[in-house]
């Protein structure tokens, strides 16, 4: 990689080619520290089914790929339409070519490109970096969507916060002996409201379980098809989910309830590091099969009790506070971590999708409604 001129800018923008995907990797990496791996660049912008081309714009410099502004395409129902839409995401400029204007110039061609022939909207969850861009190209905010936290285990949960620099001074704990006191209470109260509150729960009893370590995918889109909302979310049929949980970078597991051996629920859940995320729930109008849906989330608990958190984003579980999910935009969680809730922009391109002036309401979201899982 050359070094940037502090000259007028050479920069081109142009739409993606066969060529750049090993670029595109190699600046990833330099972006955001972690690698890809050619297999997740297919199955995120290659195979994905809602796009016949890579929708990616590249900024270039005498050959080096120095920028790319990311889509991920998915079809979105809601208030009784089925629209394609496209997420931005894998936003990214060289640490060399930064403030010289790429994103808006990258922005700029993506909005050209898309005008007259593609996506009914956008919409995306920026991170603060490129919320004030997205916001200047006529994106608006509609709202926040939390993250749930259940604690599995206390004593680690709170080690990691109290060492994070993430936690405000005053929660940090030396380590001495009134912090061990401290964490070792924690830890019983926290074990013991689990125990106590798992007890109350009174899960469908007249459904079987099965558990999947490979996706059953017509199950899940006939659990979903039990009662759609009318919310706007992604469209959940069979193909969706073969593609979407088919992430090289994730294994899944996949509970499924059954009655009369027909499929009425399912959770979905991935383990990541020192978590369990449940990533989907079924049917998305989580109250229509609230007792299935308790009696699987009984069994992902039991079945990861060993982790320090099981997290769960938006609208993933009914009444999540009953099961002692707490978000993190309110204490107690709010007082020790840092949010990463998220903050939803959309923008519309046909003027009939009608969703920059929508609300937070008007939406429903699990993970898979995110851009990665």
């Amino acid at each position: 990689m050359k070094t940037a001129s502090r000259g007028p800018s050479r920069v081109t923008i142009r739409q993606f080619e066969p060529g750049d995907r090993d670029a595109f990797l190699s600046l990833y990496e330099r972006v955001f520290g972690r690698g890809r791996s050619p297999a997740w660049f297919r199955w995120k912008y290659e195979d994905n089914p809602y796009a016949d081309h890579v929708p990616i714009v590249v900024a270039e410099d005498d050959g080096d790929l120095v920028g790319c502004r990311s889509l991920f395409a998915q079809e979105m129902r809601g208030h009784g339409a089925v629209r394609t839409a496209f997420q931005p995401c894998d936003t990214m400029v060289h640490p060399d070519y930064r403030r010289r204007g790429l994103f808006d110039r990258m922005n700029e061609r993506t909005l050209e490109r898309y005008a007259e022939s593609g996506p009914a909207f956008f919409f995306n969850f920026p991170n603060e970096a490129s919320k004030r861009g997205n916001l200047n190209h006529g994106w608006r905010e509609i709202g926040t969507v939390p993250l749930y936290y259940r604690v599995q285990d206390p004593v680690g949960a709170f080690e990691r916060w109290t060492d994070s620099p993430d936690v405000e001074a005053p929660m940090r704990v030396e380590g001495d002996s009134t912090a061990a006191v401290t964490k070792s209470v924690a830890s019983r109260i926290v074990e013991s409201v689990h125990r106590t509150g798992d007890r109350l729960l009174t899960p469908d009893t007249g459904v079987d379980l099965e558990r999947y370590e490979s996706t059953p995918a017509q199950a899940l889109e006939a659990a979903y098809r039990q009662a759609i909302p009318e919310a706007m979310h992604t469209n959940r049929t069979a193909v969706f989910y073969r593609w979407r949980l088919a992430n090289p970078d994730h294994a899944y597991t996949t509970y499924v309830a059954r009655r009369d051996g027909e499929p009425v629920a399912a959770l979905v859940t991935a383990d990541v590091d020192d978590r369990v995320r449940i990533v989907e729930a079924v049917p998305r109008a989580l109250e229509a099969e609230r007792g299935a849906l308790e009696r699987l989330l009984v069994t992902v608990l039991a079945d990861r009790e060993s982790r320090e958190f099981v997290t769960a984003f938006g609208e993933t579980l009914p009444t999540p506070i009953r099961y002692r999910f707490f978000p993190d935009t309110r204490p107690p969680l709010s007082t020790m971590i840092r949010p990463s809730s998220r903050t939803l922009l959309a923008r519309d391109l046909d003027a009939s999708a009608a969703v920059e002036n929508s609300s937070i309401d008007d939406w429903t979201f699990s993970r898979l409604d995110l851009d990665t899982t």
